[in-house]
């Protein structure tokens, strides 16, 4: 007897400790991290990283990518002049879009002048990481 209330005492406990666990994460959770995570590094300057979360940058023709690397920083360097610069980038919804197999991540940019302005992001997975279109 004094071992089955042993085995239920830790049976219990165990069910406690796997309810409390995190559940594990959408994939429109993933893929909403994962387009912050690179519109961050847009944002610092890190056009490389930004390049990185493009679906298959890795097979880009060394001459374009050089050119994406420069409008990328064109880029950022408008964003800094307009509304005073980004201070913060939000994810605000992720839809999953079946159809085209695809997720559109909707980013709020919040500039310095408390203007928000929303854009779409594409992403697709690759390799089991969210990439951006």
């Amino acid at each position: 007897m004094r071992k089955f209330i042993t085995f239920g005492f830790w049976f219990l406990a165990f069910s406690l400790l796997q309810s409390c666990s995190q559940p594990e994460p959408t994939q429109e959770e993933l893929a909403g991290k994962a387009v912050k995570e690179y519109y961050d590094r847009l944002l610092t300057g890190d056009y490389e990283g930004f390049l990185s979360g493009k679906a298959d940058a890795d097979s880009l023709p060394q001459d374009y990518r050089q050119q994406l690397l420069k409008a990328y920083e064109m880029y950022q360097q408008e964003l800094g002049q307009t509304h005073g610069g980004v201070a913060d980038v939000t994810v605000s919804n992720v839809r999953s879009d079946e159809a085209q197999q695809l997720m559109q991540a909707f980013l709020l940019l919040h500039f310095k002048d408390s203007v928000k302005e929303e854009i779409i992001v594409p992403m697709v997975q690759r390799n089991g990481m969210w990439k951006m279109r």
